[in-house]
Formats: C-alpha cells, structure tokens, sequence
C-alpha cells in the first residue's frame, strides 16, 4: 500500500510539475516570447522574392502612373495598362489583339480602376528592388508583382479599343 502511495504521490508532483510548465508556456506566449514574427509582404518576379517596403502615398501614385504604362506579372503572363492624364486607362493581356478601355484615379494612397466589370481600389507599395512594386491585395494569394515603364511602352494606344471610354 506504501508503494501505491508514494507513486500516487510522485504522480501528483509530476502533473503539478507539468502543469506549471504548461502555464509557462501560456505566459511566455503571452508575453510575446515564441511567438513567429509578423508575415512580411513580398512579390516575386523573375523566379526571385523581393520584400515590399512600404505603401506608396498620393503624391508618389500621381507620378508612377500619370501617362505610364504597369505591367502586372500573373501566373497567366503579363496584363499591361496605360495610365493616360485625362484620367482614361487602357488595359490588355501581352498575347491580345485588342485594349480594354476605363478609367484611373488616386483616392487617398489608393489607385482606383474603373471597367464595365466595376470598381476597384488598391493600395501600392514599392519593393526593395528598383521599378518593382506590388499591388495588395493581389488578384491570388498574395500580392500582385508588377514593373513601371515610361509612356505607351506596350502599345496599348495602336490596338483596336473594346468600350467607349476614349
């Protein structure tokens, strides 16, 4: 019977035991200790990954997009779109024939695009490699890569227009 007891004894230690190092997990956690540190956005592009370092604000998105051309990295290839002043944006797929037309404009820190499809606002945010940026959220899982070049770079105003937006 001593036996019984002094096991059932050890058992109560062990638990108690157990237990406080269960607790001490709970407030490690608490007090921020194991805890995974904050996801950092990122896009790849050209089979690497590149951080995002912060959003762009409204000065920063007048000038990336007025009269410029993005052209945004899907899994599917490259979807281009021509920011033009007035406020009109031409967008197509790199294999396309033809230009979608709509419109472009910055509210707040965000770039608003407008098709028949609808609206929609996205913040921008630049990368740690020069002329590469994301869009967030992207279009899948993640943000969407995408490059800056200069005018019409793509063409887009030599292809035949759908919708009459221009």
């Amino acid at each position: 019977m001593r036996k019984l007891e002094h096991l059932a004894k050890a058992l109560s230690v062990l638990v108690a035991g157990s237990s406080m190092l269960v607790l001490g997990a709970v407030i490690a956690k608490a007090a921020g200790q194991g805890e995974d540190a904050a996801p950092r956005l990122f896009v790849e592009y050209d089979g690497s990954r590149y951080f995002l370092t912060r959003q762009l604000n409204n000065e920063e998105l007048h000038e990336l997009l007025t009269g410029n051309t993005l052209v945004f990295i899907h899994p599917a290839g490259e979807e281009q779109e021509l920011h033009l002043e007035n406020g009109q944006t031409l967008n197509g797929w790199e294999a396309g024939r033809d230009a979608s037309t709509g419109f472009w404009q910055i509210e707040g820190d965000e770039v608003c695009w407008t098709y028949p499809s609808g609206t929609h606002c996205k913040p921008l945010y630049q990368s740690e490699l020069e002329n590469l940026y994301g869009q967030v959220p992207g279009w899948y899982d993640g943000p969407l890569a995408f490059i800056w070049e200069p005018g019409d770079s793509r063409g887009l105003l030599d292809r035949p227009l759908r919708g009459d937006a221009i």
